[in-house]
């Protein structure tokens, strides 16, 4: 896929921004280590990239009542970024039930002769260790995000 961007833009005398092109690049391959090919479709790559990105601005944004303690008590800052914070949990919530749903649903047969990947594990475990939908949408946030930072190496 990058080279292709590459190519494209050199056969059509183009500019490409690398720095945009890798960061999806870093993306995509972090999503494809825990997941497998359910990212490619439907544009669920830049969904997470997006939902990653909001995700570390809600939980390295700044802090206004630091610097303005009075505001603090109105309340209306935290409701805000609570609401913010909701909104967020939901959009993950649907996208890791979709990710689950897929690999629940994705022929048997092909795993036997690909072996899987994470959250196909994590599928074959689940009654072993009694992991619960929820338990398995936390272990995948995590690992996606860990997967993430080895990658870019932040």
């Amino acid at each position: 896929m990058v080279m292709a961007k590459i190519n494209e833009a050199a056969r059509v005398g183009g500019v490409v921004d690398m720095s945009e092109l890798l960061k999806t690049f870093t993306y995509d391959m972090a999503y494809r280590i825990v997941s497998g090919e359910f990212f490619l479709k439907e544009g669920r790559s830049k969904l997470f990239q997006d939902l990653t990105n909001d995700t570390s601005l809600l939980l390295g944004g700044f802090k206004v009542e630091e610097y303005f303690p009075t505001l603090s008590r109105v309340g209306l800052l935290k409701r805000t970024v609570r609401a913010k914070a909701e909104r967020l949990r939901y959009r993950w919530a649907d996208l890791l039930d979709k990710v689950i749903d897929y690999h629940e649903n994705k022929d048997k047969s092909v795993l036997d002769n690909q072996g899987g990947n994470f959250v196909d594990i994590l599928l074959s475990v689940q009654l072993e260790y009694s992991l619960t939908r929820e338990q398995i949408k936390a272990i995948l946030t995590v690992s996606k995000y860990n997967t993430f930072q080895m990658i870019t190496n932040k």
